[in-house]
């Protein structure tokens, strides 16, 4: 792989063999070196193969405002839930939880660290709260610092909304995994600002919600030749019936047209008032 552009010493984008894009992280990887040189295979922690210009800027965001030190930690977490537990989760989990981690570090030592609300899913998600109470033992080891146990919980929420749903890993591959997540936390992000996340309750209506996000990513990539219709009556009647699942799909499709350029149509708003209403309904 030759490099394309450096960002900082650990960072630098490169031409793949197959002629693809992808962002290379480690530490040093781009100290003293220059475009068109080739990196120390050596040195390489993490690869991310760049879908578009919002998957450049991401990275970029990522290496320039999360310390190195940090990153690499995330690299661990999430390496060590792939390798002992086959846990497999969106890459977007090293851009969300470092800005995460990033930033209650920055509260600790600054004082200014409040506790989180986020309910205990312990039971519910066992394997979760794992990976998260040895993210929280290796960040206090690393980074010197105390993290309170609050923060096992907050982690764990970033491994439950990442993680891949197993019925669906057939329709993923590696390259494709950053640009679908980015859609997917965009929309979890929209429905947390709106109080509707995953808990115990609904599970398996937001596992159903993330299996339907995922068909839409691949049709989003490879757009149908014709839009699926519905009778405009049964759609009304879904607006008129769940106002707030109405209203939370009018944001997500505001930044559907605004992150990707896609109008979803008028059946696809059905559906996601339908999904959004059921994972309410049965939310404590």
């Amino acid at each position: 792989m030759k490099i394309k552009k450096i960002f900082n010493n650990n960072s630098v984008l490169v031409n793949t063999r197959s002629g693809k894009e992808a962002v290379v992280f480690g530490k040093g990887i781009g100290f003293n070196k220059s475009e068109n040189k080739k990196i120390d295979s050596d040195k390489i922690q993490k690869i991310f193969y760049v879908a578009g210009k919002n998957d450049k800027d991401s990275y970029l965001y990522l290496f320039r405002n999360i310390p190195v030190d940090i990153i690499s930690i995330v690299f661990d977490i999430v390496k060590h839930a792939k390798q002992k537990y086959d846990f497999k989760v969106y890459d977007s989990i090293y851009l969300t939880l470092s800005e995460h981690i990033a930033g209650s570090y920055k509260a600790i030592v600054n004082k200014n660290y409040q506790e989180n609300e986020i309910p205990d899913f312990k039971q519910k998600y066992p394997l979760e709260y794992r990976i998260s109470a040895n993210a929280v033992s290796l960040i206090n080891e690393k980074l010197k610092v105390k993290f309170p146990q609050s923060e096992v919980r907050s982690i764990a929420l970033h491994f439950i909304n990442s993680k891949v749903p197993n019925n669906i890993n057939h329709l993923i591959n590696e390259e494709e995994i950053f640009d679908t997540s980015k859609m997917i936390n965009m929309i979890i992000n929209i429905l947390d600002d709106n109080g509707v996340f995953q808990a115990a309750e609904n599970r398996s209506n937001f596992r159903r919600f993330l299996v339907h996000l995922q068909y839409l990513a691949n049709r989003m990539r490879n757009p149908p030749k014709s839009k699926d219709s519905i009778d405009k009556k049964i759609q009304a009647d879904m607006i008129k019936a769940y106002p707030r699942s109405y209203a939370i799909t009018q944001r997500i499709f505001r930044a559907l047209k605004k992150e990707f350029n896609y109008e979803p149509s008028d059946a696809e708003e059905t559906y996601f008032i339908i999904h959004i209403h059921q994972i309410i309904i049965n939310s404590k």
